[in-house]
């Protein structure tokens, strides 16, 4: 296929952010009322959080900045940052209900991992982070990655001692360097990786995915990335070796996504949402260290946007096969 150049307000670097502001969201003390009747509301009723939709919560006070926020993420730059959820005011269910119905203005929300969860905690549990691990469960650095499904949502309850930012790279954009720099690797890129499946999958099923997942692909006319460099590099704990070319493709790639000029850095505090365009944006955790009075716990969803243009494969494909919409709509 013919390489050109993406123009559109998903590529941007790390100087079209010179503070939060630009990205961030606020509720208002009306909206922060609005939402607290709302989930007083549901736990009278019983509803599950998981279980929630728009015309659940119609939130009117909340509605406009959830727009605003979802044209950042869809037409946008790819991300967004909501603030101002006072979660030390509530005890835990009701924090999970409150996301859930703010989330439920961005999408629909889906499993996440074989297992079944659809709304899952971040934290050290003590876990390696490894070819039979998800990477979530412990304090380890993650690398430059997209998760599963269309978007991907964070909510923090608690910081960590040291560490533990969070790091967002523009895949378009990239894209475009690849492109500028080394145009050569895109074909490969194109082409894709198995991925190993780290034990989510029924024993007797093969470790690996079934075929490539392409790193960069098009579906009507809009880039999608899918990328995650060490379930393809652990194909090789099942004897699948990479060759030296695929070796070289994948490091540059993960040299452009170092540059801090391509890297927002952001600094989640008790309370923020922070809400992803898995297709459009890579993120990275930093290393992080708890102590008995600081510890990291944030609250991972995953979301199906059927209103979005995007629409691909992602590793949600992997560990919970027939969920995602591109399967569906194939």
């Amino acid at each position: 296929m013919e390489h050109r150049e993406i123009k559109d307000a998903s590529v941007w670097r790390r100087a079209d952010f010179p503070d939060p502001d630009r990205f961030t969201r606020r509720l208002t003390p009306a909206m922060v009322a609005e939402i607290e009747a709302a989930v007083e509301r549901l736990r009278a009723a019983g509803r599950a959080p998981e279980s929630l939709t728009r015309a659940d919560v119609p939130l009117p006070e909340t509605a406009p900045l959830l727009r605003e926020a979802y044209r950042g993420i869809e037409d946008g730059a790819g991300f967004a940052v909501l603030s101002g959820w006072p979660v030390s005011a509530h005890d835990e269910m009701d924090n999970l209900t409150a996301y859930s119905a703010l989330l439920a203005h961005f999408g629909r929300i889906v499993v996440q991992n074989y297992e079944g969860q659809r709304i899952v905690d971040v934290r050290d549990e003590g876990v390696p982070y490894n070819h039979e691990h998800r990477g979530y469960r412990s304090n380890k650095l993650l690398p430059f990655h997209t998760d599963g499904s269309d978007l991907a949502a964070l909510l923090c309850l608690g910081t960590a001692a040291e560490g533990g930012r969070s790091r967002l790279v523009s895949a378009t954009a990239v894209y475009n360097t690849i492109l500028a720099e080394r145009p050569a690797d895109l074909e490969i890129l194109a082409r894709g990786f198995y991925h190993h499946r780290r034990r989510q999958h029924a024993e007797g099923e093969p470790p690996l995915s079934p075929a490539r997942i392409p790193v960069f692909a098009f579906n009507g006319g809009w880039l999608h990335c899918c990328y995650n460099r060490n379930p393809i590099q652990w194909v090789e704990k099942e004897g699948l070796r990479l060759d030296a070319r695929e070796v070289a493709v994948l490091d540059n790639f993960d040299a452009i996504v170092a540059r801090p000029e391509m890297q927002v850095e952001i600094d989640l505090a008790p309370g923020d949402i922070q809400i992803l365009n898995n297709f459009t944006t890579l993120h990275s955790r930093t290393a992080y260290r708890d102590d008995e009075t600081h510890r990291r716990h944030l609250v991972r969803v995953w979301l199906e946007d059927p209103a979005s243009k995007r629409i691909g494969e992602s590793l949600l494909d992997l560990y919970v096969p027939g969920m995602s919409r591109f399967h569906a709509a194939g």
